[in-house]
Parts: C-alpha cells; structure tokens; sequence
C-alpha cells in the first residue's frame, strides 16, 4: 500500500487529467529535452504586479506537477503546439503544482 505521497501524486494526476490543457516538452535552458508530455493548465491574462514600479501586466501562465520537472531549471522552458514558452518566474509553488509565469 502506498504512503500519503503516492496518493497526493496520484490525485495531482487525476487533477491534470481533467483540468490541462494539452501537454508540453519540459526544455532545459540549453534546449536539451528533460521531459515529454508534461501535462500543462494554461492560463491567460494573469495579473503580474512589478514589485519595483507597482504596474501590473497580463501575463501568461503554465501549471505542471512540479516532481515531473527533474532536473528543475528554473531558465528553461516549455515547448508546446510548436511555440516554445520561456519560463520568466514563479507565480505560485505549493510543492505539488508549480505555475510558472512563461514568455515567448
């Protein structure tokens, strides 16, 4: 029988399963594939405040679960639908689901 981690790994499956919206390559800085078919929730027009201006921005972001991003390169980036997407911060960690704010 499996420990409390297997069954959080096995619902952030579940989750992915039914909330992504397609699944990416995971991309090391140098471009060097580190993970296919990581399942991927995109979402668009993320508010981003600039802690140094306070301006805000709309921002793109990807959420994946973060045990699927080893090695995690946090200059990396996703290749998905042929665009590849540049991780550009962290816009929240809970140690399962990491969601990355990723530019082009």
């Amino acid at each position: 029988m499996g420990g409390f981690s297997d069954l959080v790994d096995d619902m952030d499956d579940m989750v992915m399963d039914s909330l992504s919206d397609g699944v990416a390559q995971y991309l090391s800085r140098t471009g060097a594939v580190l993970r296919d078919e990581v399942p991927v929730i995109v979402e668009l027009a993320v508010e981003r405040v600039d802690d140094l201006s306070g301006g805000v921005d709309r921002m793109r972001t990807h959420c994946v679960q973060k045990r699927l991003l080893q090695p995690l390169d946090l200059k990396g980036s996703f290749l998905m639908d042929a665009k590849r997407w540049h991780i550009d911060g962290i816009a929240d960690d809970d140690g399962d689901l990491i969601t990355f704010y990723v530019v082009p």
